[in-house]
């Protein structure tokens, strides 16, 4: 029978984690590439106002933009058009521009986000006869929306918009011109800060002179388990260790190695654990979903296992103790073809080595 006394009973009754804080690298895309193909409706409010029965014109885009967390963003786009005057005798009519729009995306732009733009800018338009080709100023507005990535490298996403572009060449040309392409994020390295918790405070009750038939540690009123061998590893019930403790509660959110808050309770417990048993050898192994590159889920699947063990070290777990070790997305534990099943794969393991 082992007795706890009342002085340390008392001593047991607060009980103040200590605050973690320190800094971790995540990927961002806060920009992005844009490419379309476009069709335009020319002279839509004045028909055929640049002559030759023109009533369309192909072209392309070509822009760099960039969404802040507001939704607010710029766009800086390049277009070519080419309108078709279907007279053999005569050549085309010519159009490029460059511009810079103002963007406001209703949503992050990682699932489908309408948005609207407008701006301005100028444009060079090759007409016949030559002389009179020029420059001049043109301004647009427009609706569009993205998808989500709907190719794993990259994370490509598919783009379209309607734009209404007023071009002040000659006396004025009314258009309506759809796009339709592709978007690729711009992926940077950032290093954020960690904040600390709240200190919270956990009272513990204990009760003195409860027994431990099996010697565990538990006392037999919480021990589930209570014909475990002499000398055997066992968690808070009183239970066998598994080989691969699954730090459930400890995931992350996609494309991150940060820490959440609500994986403290977890942590706090597996760092118990890793104290009652000090020749205890552990591997951290961090696991990724299936989205983006092998390289990069490898890279971030050892990030997040490097996160789990600095919170461990902070909280006097001895660094020699513990190995760390990313698997990427190799090993899923549910599929990730949903939202929740690449939430789960997005996990930290301790898998005990000795």
């Amino acid at each position: 029978m082992r007795r706890i006394s009342r002085v340390a009973a008392a001593a047991a009754l607060f009980a103040v984690p200590a605050a973690y804080s320190g800094t971790v690298t995540e990927l961002r895309s806060d920009s992005y590439l844009g490419f379309m193909g476009a069709y335009t409706f020319s002279d839509v409010i004045n028909d055929s106002q640049r002559g030759f029965e023109i009533d369309h014109a192909v072209g392309v885009n070509a822009l760099f933009g960039s969404m802040g967390e507001s939704g607010w963003g710029y766009e800086i786009g390049f277009m070519y058009d080419t309108f078709e005057t279907g007279q053999a005798v005569a050549t085309d009519f010519y159009r490029s521009a460059a511009g810079l729009d103002l963007t406001y995306s209703f949503g992050d732009r990682k699932s489908f986000t309408p948005f609207f733009l407008i701006g301005g800018g100028v444009a060079y338009n090759d007409v016949l006869p030559d002389e009179e080709d020029g420059i001049s100023g043109l301004a647009n507005a427009g609706l569009g929306f993205v998808t989500g990535p709907v190719f794993k490298r990259g994370q490509i996403r598919l783009r379209a918009e309607v734009r209404y572009i007023y071009d002040w060449f000659q006396d004025g040309f009314e258009d309506i011109r759809a796009g339709a392409g592709i978007e690729i994020p711009l992926f940077e390295e950032v290093t954020v800060e960690v904040p600390d918790p709240e200190p919270e405070v956990k009272v513990v009750e204990v009760s003195t002179g409860l027994t431990d038939t099996d010697g565990d540690g538990v006392v037999d009123a919480k021990d589930q388990c209570p014909d475990t061998a002499a000398g055997e590893r066992v968690d808070g019930n009183g239970c066998t260790l598994p080989q691969i403790i699954d730090l459930k509660g400890v995931t992350f959110e996609f494309n991150k190695a940060r820490l959440r808050p609500d994986a403290q309770t977890i942590l706090d417990w597996a760092v118990d654990i890793l104290k009652k048993y000090p020749d205890m050898q552990v591997e951290v192994a961090g696991h990724t979903d299936s989205i983006g590159s092998d390289a990069y889920n490898q890279t971030l699947s050892e990030a997040r296992a490097e996160a789990v063990k600095t919170y461990f070290v902070e909280h006097g777990v001895p660094d020699a103790q513990m190995t760390v070790h990313g698997y990427g997305e190799s090993e899923p534990l549910d599929s990730n073809d949903t939202e929740e099943g690449r939430e789960r794969n997005r996990r930290v393991e301790l898998r005990i080595l000795n």
